[in-house]
């Protein structure tokens, strides 16, 4: 840390990557919202295909809070609200334009995207509050912390972060969907997933933060006021 500039305040310094960052976020949740519907089965886990790209979303919010603080973090996270709304709104436009007559994949269409607003409502639900609470807790962590012991950082924010988002996602998605003894088990499950997920992908997601942090030449506290809207 001794060769990089310390910053308190947002002000201090202007990102040169923050911008390809929130694309690559925006990105990864928009493909996480199309992949959701779909269960699968590996071995005695059921859970859903997003188990796949979710926790890569979490990850990348951990990036963002640990490298560019929380206030540009949460605007990150409130682009993908942005943009997750976006997404419901058209694939149901899309489902109700009239077909041409020689499409015949309507049925598949609708099948695919019918559930789109109850998953966008859901994903941005627990957007909100998972990862806002995530945040928050890594960016006062750093601080406590001194911007030591980052793996300790990203584990603990996940643990807790996920822990809400999981509950509000399945919750609000798949309620009235299955038993809900089953939608318990599945939600148990993403959690359980997405926190081993994390740790699995750590000594990557510590590599690409120290990258970052050099390119970037800044280590940033949020010692300045911080806004959760």
């Amino acid at each position: 840390m001794s060769d990089l500039r310390i910053t308190t305040n947002d002000s201090e310094w202007c990102p040169k990557y923050y911008a390809p960052m929130v694309g690559i976020f925006c990105a990864m949740y928009i493909i996480n919202q199309a992949i959701v519907p779909k269960m699968i089965e590996i071995g005695p886990i059921v859970t859903t295909a997003a188990i796949f790209t979710f926790p890569i979303c979490a990850i990348i919010t951990d990036l963002l809070t640990e490298i560019y603080g929380f206030n540009r973090a949460r605007k990150a996270l409130w682009t993908v609200v942005f943009c997750t709304a976006l997404f419901a709104l058209f694939t149901q436009l899309a489902i109700h334009l009239p077909s041409a007559g020689f499409w015949e994949d309507q049925e598949a269409f609708e099948t695919i995207f019918a559930l789109g607003p109850r998953i966008a409502l859901a994903g941005m639900a627990a957007w909100i509050a998972g990862e806002l609470i995530n945040s928050f807790v890594m960016s006062k962590m750093k601080i406590k912390q001194n911007a030591k012991n980052t793996s300790v950082r990203f584990i603990g924010s996940t643990i807790v972060g996920q822990f809400f988002d999981s509950i509000i996602f399945m919750t609000i998605a798949f309620a009235g969907t299955m038993a809900w003894s089953d939608l318990a088990v599945v939600t148990a499950t993403a959690w359980g997933l997405k926190v081993t997920y994390e740790v699995i992908a750590l000594p990557l997601s510590l590599s690409v933060t120290k990258w970052l942090k050099r390119i970037e030449g800044v280590e940033h506290f949020d010692k300045q006021k911080i806004s959760a809207i």
